[in-house]
C-alpha cells in the first residue's frame, strides 16, 4: 500500500481487506482495498457518513451484484 504501510487489516474465511486513512489536497479520504480482487476504493467523510444510514439488510443488493446474482452494474 505504501512505504509506511499503517493500514489495519480485517480479515475472516471469506476475506481480506486493508483501510488506511490517506491525506490529499481536499481532505482526509479512507481507503478500502481487497488484494483478492484487486479493487479499491477511497471514500470522503460524507460517503463515509451515508453508509451508517444503510440498514444490514440493503447491503443483500452489494452480494447479490458481487456473486452475479443480479447484473444491474454489468461491465458487459
Amino acid at each position: 500500500m505504501s512505504e509506511k504501510d499503517d493500514s489495519i487489516q480485517i480479515a475472516n474465511e471469506f476475506t481480506c481487506i486493508h483501510v488506511r486513512k490517506i491525506q490529499t489536497k481536499n481532505g482526509e479520504l479512507l481507503e478500502i482495498e481487497s488484494k483478492k480482487n484487486d479493487g479499491k476504493i477511497t471514500l470522503d467523510a460524507m460517503q463515509l457518513e451515508s453508509l451508517t444510514l444503510l440498514k444490514p439488510e440493503h447491503f443483500s443488493k452489494f452480494f447479490e451484484i458481487h456473486f452475479g446474482l443480479d447484473n444491474t452494474f454489468s461491465k458487459e
